[in-house]
């Protein structure tokens, strides 16, 4: 039986990408029947206004120096002035495909906003997400995610995941809901802060991602 781990975060979270990344290659690793369910939790509605480019970019120099693979410079022509549209895609392919296709979905687009640059507020840039998406997981189809997000209210979805999340103890992006109840904030990345205007990082743990999956989903091998 599948196991999910709830995984809250917004998707231009740079801290929340590298959880995902250390979770995803942690469940291959060790051949976990696990699915990271992404829950929509979209700071833009958490602070009621967007989060400034200046942050996100900070943030991900600095965490590029732990997770090289994963980021670049952001050198889009254009910034994302929502990141509303990502959330509905995950939420149609969820609709469509279930809980693990809406993973992939949601790290493709990471993957495209973090990694390649892409504008994921747009309808080119998650199309270019789509794509990524469909070599994760060869059961997504782009055009008819494309569809259902067109088509259908998938943006009911996010409203209320975001209703739900009011009830529960969120630290912040990322927060992870255990099977056994118990939930983690940024898994090994908590130790930073901001001080002129630059984000000090102190004493990580790579591997605390992977050592909670194991303990926390004991029993979870294919």
């Amino acid at each position: 039986m599948t196991i999910e781990v709830d995984v809250w975060s917004d998707i231009h979270c740079p801290w929340a990408y590298v959880a995902v990344h250390r979770l995803r290659v942690a469940r291959e690793a060790h051949g976990l029947d696990v699915v990271f369910a992404p829950r929509a939790w979209p700071l833009e509605w958490v602070n009621r206004h967007g989060t400034p480019r200046d942050i996100v970019t900070t943030e991900t120099a600095a965490l590029a120096s732990h997770e090289p693979d994963l980021f670049t410079a952001y050198t889009g022509e254009s910034w994302p002035s929502t990141f509303l549209p990502a959330f509905e895609l995950v939420a149609a392919t969820r609709r469509l495909y279930g809980v693990r296709a809406a993973e992939d979905v949601d790290f493709a687009l990471r993957l495209a906003f973090f990694r390649d640059g892409v504008d994921v507020s747009i309808r080119a840039g998650l199309a270019d997400a789509l794509v990524i998406a469909g070599g994760l997981n060869a059961g997504v189809v782009p055009a008819k995610v494309e569809d259902a997000w067109l088509r259908t209210n998938p943006r009911a979805d996010v409203a209320e995941d975001f209703r739900v999340s009011g009830g529960l103890p969120i630290q912040g992006s990322p927060q992870l809901f255990w099977p056994d109840g118990s939930t983690t904030h940024n898994p090994g990345m908590t130790d930073h802060r901001w001080r002129g205007g630059l984000v000090h990082i102190g004493q990580t743990d790579p591997g605390e991602a992977e050592r909670l999956l194991l303990a926390r989903t004991a029993g979870s091998r294919n």
